[in-house]
């Protein structure tokens, strides 16, 4: 197979390592001459602000967490005296 001729029928879109590492000598000889000289450059994510949470809404999770809780606790306490 000659790779120079038909590069794009070689690598018909993005390939992966692995998949290089199985190839034929030639299609991996290709694959590696598409690679730019440099490593990728890493993106720099923006940080972004982290809001601390309030004594409101600390006590609405903690009002929540309660109820959530203990509600089916006593329903289930109800039930069994009554039934």
């Amino acid at each position: 197979m000659d790779v120079a001729l038909a590069p794009s029928a070689a690598l018909p879109g993005p390939i992966s390592p692995e998949l290089v590492l199985v190839s034929p000598p030639e299609v991996a000889r290709l694959a590696r001459s598409l690679l730019s000289p440099e490593p990728p450059a890493a993106m720099r994510a923006t940080p972004v602000s982290e809001r601390e949470f309030g004594a409101i809404e600390l006590s609405a999770v903690w009002f929540f967490s309660v109820a959530a809780t203990v509600g089916p606790l006593v329903m289930y306490l109800f039930a069994s005296r009554a039934g």
